[in-house]
């Protein structure tokens, strides 16, 4: 084949400064994407953005929830409540389930959780798979006086009261003094419609 050129493609010469070059390159490109993704955005100041749970209490109170809706009447000045859950029953098993996320003025979390579920479940998945069993405590409610107490090596503890067919825990990584006040402030009365 007399005429073809055996030529290749024209390349470009590799180097070490050619190397250094495009790494350079790379890296203002991430660094820009990065400062363009969080330069723009506003973030919430103080952390924790808050929900307003007695609302949710009050359309699953008026649906009718197949289980008590529990909640605090108030929370003490510097709580915020974080999450207002509830998981509906479905064909497949799941049985309806309510919770409440807490971050107190101490920067701790209470959290509360009510479901047919076995308390051991409960304490497995909300305090620790290795969670020891204390001694009771008591702490007058509108639910009952005799918690179970369990705690965690991590310093996390659960105080569990039985609710009808229902496991009430209240969980977290508070003080006493705060989970007192917390339990203390439960109840399940009917919320007046907005």
């Amino acid at each position: 084949m007399a005429g073809v050129s055996e030529q290749g493609a024209r390349r470009y010469p590799r180097t070490f400064a050619g190397l250094i070059a495009s790494m350079i390159v790379l890296v203002v490109a991430v660094v820009g994407f990065w400062a363009l993704n969080n330069g723009f955005h506003k973030h919430p100041e103080g952390g924790a953005v808050a929900v307003d749970y007695r609302k949710t209490v009050a359309e699953l109170q008026k649906a009718g929830a197949p289980l008590p809706v529990i909640y605090p009447t108030a929370v003490p000045s510097g709580w915020t409540v974080t999450s207002a859950d509830y998981t509906p029953q479905s064909g497949l098993g799941t049985s309806p389930a309510w919770g409440l996320g807490v971050v107190t003025d101490h920067d701790t979390f209470v959290g509360l959780r009510l479901e047919a579920s076995s308390l051991s479940s409960l304490i497995t998945t909300y305090v620790d798979k290795d969670a020891e069993k204390g001694a009771a405590t008591t702490v007058d409610t509108e639910f009952g006086d005799s918690w179970a107490t369990y705690t965690d090596r991590g310093g996390d503890t659960g105080y569990a009261l039985t609710v009808g067919d229902d496991v009430l825990l209240v969980y977290g990584s508070a003080d006493k003094a705060d989970f007192t006040t917390f339990m203390r402030s439960l109840t399940s009365k009917k919320l007046a419609q907005s």
